[in-house]
């Protein structure tokens, strides 16, 4: 009898254990569904009310083009198709992952101007900034419109190191600028020179022409008063993605993708626009003091990194959150290796008020930060469902991703926060990184994506509390 209620005892734990478990599991991750499936590799999404209120406007990245996606809005109609600009004539042929369509913006007087602009990959491997006209009647911009504005040079060969293009643009809801994000080109000590335009954010007037350019430089821009180039704003950038504006305070949010090592998310609040910041690519990657524990390419930045280091006037910025490569601490997916923004979400009747949502490519993982509170914190919300994360975006009340897989996503946010839900599931993220100080304090390089652990590598792991200290060998 005794070993009968034992037993009965036990087939009852586990199967509570596994009842738990499977609704823990249901019930830890956000709705998100398929809405709508048919665009080629889509990397972001607007809405123009002026062309029409129930339309969504998707840029595809490859081939390139600009796609109105007509009757989104409407529950009733079938959604379909317009290309409204069909780029694919300009844009790089090459087969790598990043050159393509990369970023388009309206106009903010649009009603009156009609322009969009577009940032692309041509096929002289250049970053080109453009300018189109949109005609009311045909729903179309022909490429005859076409104005170029500022083209950045990339000096590798066709097909070759074709990648950290950049190439988000932006209005600035405050002033009406256009900022435009640049890559590193693939030459990290490029992002500290400040008379180059790789690795940094940009900020221009594309409506009034300056000499012989079809812009003017923002005057307040700060590093033209150290002899840096006029256009430039923020330097130490590497392969900034899909950054974005709060809406009301025009404040910025820079997704930066890192190297080897560390994912980050920088903030800028917009009355410190003009102070001279710098984000630390590739003097740090993160909080990592990288410059002389790297490859070759981030040695070269040890003079410009000095140099900067030196000025008191620029201002070197931590990252406001920063997460590690799972290659670092061998978790699967559980933070990721390609971070991706990013929209700061508004709707006063909404608890997810003033938040940003983000997102990683590799794992597909959604976290938020509440941009009222003091300190940043990323909370994830959603896990594992593959997506293949290329933006996120508010459209309307609704908040919107994109894959590359041509899909675009709702993701649905719940009624309410469960906070121990996400920490059970999947750690917070912050500016503080486990064992970032005994990193810094090590001068042995850091060997990662496949060219061995090393020695320093297990003690990482060992302080992180991965590894068992008799495996320190």
């Amino acid at each position: 009898m005794k070993n009968l209620f034992l037993k009965g005892l036990i087939l009852f734990i586990i199967f509570v254990n596994f009842s738990i478990s499977k609704v823990v599991a249901e019930n830890l991750k956000s709705t998100v569904k398929k809405i709508f499936e048919e665009t080629n590799f889509p990397v972001q999404i607007l809405k123009n009310k002026f062309i029409s209120d129930n339309s969504i406007f998707v840029l595809e990245h490859k081939p390139g083009a600009i796609v109105e996606i007509q009757n989104f809005s409407d529950k009733n109609v079938k959604p379909t198709k317009n290309i409204i600009l069909n780029l694919e004539p300009l844009v790089s042929q090459s087969d790598g992952w990043e050159p393509g369509a990369m970023g388009f913006a309206f106009s903010p007087n649009f009603s009156d101007d009609k322009l969009i602009f577009v940032t692309y990959s041509n096929r002289k491997n250049q970053l080109v900034l453009s300018k189109f006209t949109y005609d009311t009647e045909t729903r179309k911009a022909l490429i005859s419109s076409k104005v170029e504005i500022l083209v950045i040079d990339r000096f590798h060969p066709i097909g070759e190191q074709d990648d950290h293009v950049g190439g988000t643009i932006k209005f600035n809801p405050i002033d009406n600028h256009l900022y435009l994000a640049s890559g590193d080109n693939r030459r990290p000590d490029l992002a500290q020179n400040i008379n180059k335009f790789y690795g940094k954010i940009l900020r221009i007037n594309p409506f009034i022409n300056d000499n012989d350019k079809n812009y003017s430089p923002v005057k307040e821009n700060p590093f033209t008063k150290i002899k840096g180039e006029p256009e430039i704003l923020f330097i130490g950038l590497r392969n900034p993605w899909s950054f974005s504006f709060d809406s009301e305070t025009g404040d910025i949010y820079i997704p930066d993708v890192g190297s080897e090592y560390i994912e980050e998310l920088n903030i800028v609040k917009y009355n410190d626009f003009n102070n001279f910041m710098n984000f630390g690519w590739s003097c740090y990657e993160g909080t990592y003091d990288i410059v002389n524990k790297h490859y070759e390419d981030v040695g070269r930045s040890s003079k410009s990194c000095d140099i900067n280091k030196n000025n008191t006037l620029i201002k070197f910025i931590e990252p406001s959150i920063q997460y590690y490569h799972d290659t670092i601490v061998q978790t699967g997916s559980l933070y990721g290796n390609s971070i991706t923004g990013g929209a700061v979400y508004k709707n006063s009747t909404s608890i997810w008020h003033n938040h940003y949502f983000f997102g990683d490519l590799t794992s597909s993982n959604i976290w938020y930060i509440d941009t009222t509170k003091k300190e940043n914190i990323a909370i994830n919300l959603s896990y594992d469902e593959d997506l293949g994360l290329t933006s996120i975006a508010q459209i309307d009340d609704k908040l919107l991703g994109t894959s590359y897989t041509g899909t675009i996503y709702e993701i649905i946010l719940p009624d309410e926060k469960n906070y121990e839900k996400s920490i059970y599931n999947r750690p917070l993220i912050t500016k503080n990184l486990p064992a970032m100080k005994f990193i810094n304090e090590n001068k042995y390089t850091i060997f990662t994506h496949g060219s061995g652990f090393y020695e320093s590598l297990k003690k990482i792991r060992y302080y992180l509390g991965l590894l068992p200290f008799g495996t320190q060998k």
